[in-house]
């Protein structure tokens, strides 16, 4: 009797269960959605128009089925398709499609045009191609046996060109060619793939049909796939002016949904402000200039903390990607030296920190603005050709005598390649991994807020010549490196023995075996392996007189560097 009250929505509730798109942000598997209408005045759809679809009881109706409708919705359709049909709108809208799209997305993402009948995909793709190569935009649509002449002919010509017979499997083989291969790079459709369709490498749709409600944020939901973490967001290009409804157009949503699933162009703005503020705000006590001594501070602030550090790449790197999707707004223009300037600091702590060029192939492809407008600056092309990389090998400190003049430049270059090789690569060489303790005081030198640039200078070139003196010895003895890294844990404990020698290249005989690629995931042969160093710990607490704890810390030190190096 109570089956209704008991089981459906709760009065006060908008949902009974959701998971919305602002949740999919949230966690990472989407993101956000931004539109921007264009050609305001020349092509949007009339607002009577616009006020019928809204406020009709169907959204857009399969055009097979329209001579089923009464006549009344039938004449109100018809007026809009007039509209999205007329040639000389789309050849206006289609010129602007081409100009966008090579100025923001040729060479970084890809695009879809959902166009308002099949028709007018087929007038899109003659007009698209006067501006771009054929091969750049593909229809991709259903055609019928009572077609009108022109559709028919370009489903001949399509099905011959791709060399199917059925038509659907020519749909197939463009959509795949999409995901994976340079072309096409617009796909232009009406109905098909504006739900369930998944390309992460889409990033804009230009949209120019009427959609509502469900239909409409599922079809926009097609650009918010993430893409190597290079796509800030999605992007809708707004022809028909839906978007500027989009609280009516959404209404059975509720509208903090809508507000945070859907963002206009000016939430980017506005976006692009706040992060240039913050970033100012973490270097506000560096001067606005691009000396070398002042970069050099900007590093200085940057990374005496490890979380200011970690907020600037992260905020610089959002910044960029908005940079990018902005395209030729005035915004760019009112903020370019607080950018420039960034970027330069950006381009400085890349070169001395982490030294690697900031440029790198990615680059060059996703952040061709920031490239062309930045880059290219007199500024930072003049930082980037005065401050070449020390490369690190047995040259290493003559050659920074030789290319960095100033003591404190000095001394964080070797500092933070020291912090690359020894805290971040650790791992890969057991000399670094020896060398540790070392390099973090140095570290905690350079945090102090009243640096010793000499001191650290003098402990850092001792600490480079010892990892020099380090690798002569492995040579000499011909150790490898799992040797080298257990001959190196022993005589940290031990201090240096001749007998060591002996006993590592013993270990290293009865390991040899098993230490095959892969070792460690069959449990068969990690367990060998952990008997026989734990039999080595144990001889070698009989002969040094350890305690029962030193023994089990020493097995798990030398354990883990048999992990560590065996079988590289």
């Amino acid at each position: 009797r109570d089956t209704y009250l008991e089981f459906s929505y709760p009065p006060e509730e908008v949902y009974l269960d959701r998971y919305f798109i602002t949740d999919s942000i949230r966690d990472g598997f989407t993101v956000k959605i931004a539109y921007q209408p264009r050609l305001e005045d020349k092509v949007r759809l009339k607002k009577d128009l616009l006020e019928e679809f809204l406020e009709s009881e169907f959204e857009e109706l399969p055009e097979e089925i329209r001579e089923e409708i009464e006549d009344r919705v039938k004449r109100r359709l018809d007026a809009i398709k007039v509209v999205l049909e007329n040639p000389e709108r789309i050849k206006l809208i289609a010129k602007d499609i081409a100009q966008h799209f090579k100025e923001n997305v040729d060479g970084k993402f890809k695009a879809m045009v959902v166009a308002g009948s099949r028709k007018a995909c087929h007038i899109y793709k003659q007009e698209l191609d006067k501006h771009l190569p054929p091969e750049y935009s593909e229809i991709v649509m259903t055609y019928r046996r009572d077609d009108e002449p022109a559709l028919l002919l370009r489903a001949a010509e399509t099905r011959a060109r791709y060399g199917y017979r059925d038509i659907a499997a020519v749909r197939r083989d463009v959509v795949d060619r999409f995901k994976e291969e340079t072309f096409p790079k617009i796909l232009i459709v009406t109905n098909m793939l504006l739900t369930g369709f998944d390309a992460p490498i889409l990033q804009v749709m230009y949209l120019d049909k009427p959609l509502k409600e469900h239909r409409l944020l599922q079809a926009v939901a097609r650009t918010n796939r993430p893409y190597k973490n290079l796509k800030e967001a999605g992007l809708i290009i707004d022809y028909i002016g839906i978007l500027k409804e989009f609280k009516r157009a959404l209404e059975i949503y509720s509208e903090e949904d809508i507000k945070l699933a859907l963002t206009s162009f000016d939430v980017l703005r506005e976006e692009f402000l706040l992060l240039i503020k913050e970033i100012l705000e973490l270097l506000k006590e560096v001067p606005r200039n691009y000396e070398r001594e002042t970069l050099l501070k900007a590093v200085e602030v940057l990374t005496s903390e490890k979380e200011r550090e970690k907020e600037f790449i992260e905020k610089y790197k959002n910044l960029r990607k908005i940079f990018e999707l902005l395209g030729p707004d005035n915004v760019k223009l009112e903020y370019f030296e607080d950018y420039k300037w960034i970027s330069a600091i950006y381009t400085y702590y890349m070169k001395i920190v982490i030294q690697k060029p900031p440029i790198e192939g990615y680059i060059e492809r996703y952040f061709e603005k920031t490239l062309r407008f930045i880059h290219k600056s007199t500024e930072i092309e003049k930082l980037e050709t005065d401050l070449p990389i020390v490369t690190f090998d047995e040259k290493y400190l003559a050659a920074l005598e030789e290319k960095v003049k100033s003591r404190k430049e000095k001394a964080a270059n070797i500092l933070f390649t020291l912090n690359r090789l020894v805290l971040v690569e650790r791992h890969r060489n057991p000399i670094y991994e020896s060398l540790v303790e070392k390099v973090e005081r140095l570290l905690e030198l350079w945090q102090e807020k009243t640096k010793d640039y000499e001191r650290i200078y003098r402990q850092g070139v001792k600490v480079i010549k010892e990892i020099s003196a380090l690798s002569a010895r492995q040579k000499s003895l011909g150790f490898s490196d799992l040797e080298y890294s257990l001959l190196l844990a022993l005589e940290d404990k031990f201090g240096q023995q001749e007998d060591l020698l002996n006993e590592v290249k013993d270990i290293s005989g009865r390991l040899k075996d098993y230490l095959f690629p892969g070792w460690f995931n069959q449990p068969t042969v990690e367990k060998n392996v952990e008997r026989e160093v734990r039999k080595f710990a144990r001889m070698l607490k009989g002969k040094y007189k350890m305690t029962l704890e030193e023994m089990d810390e020493l097995y798990k030190s030398l354990i883990e560097r048999v992990k560590n190096y065996g079988a590289i």
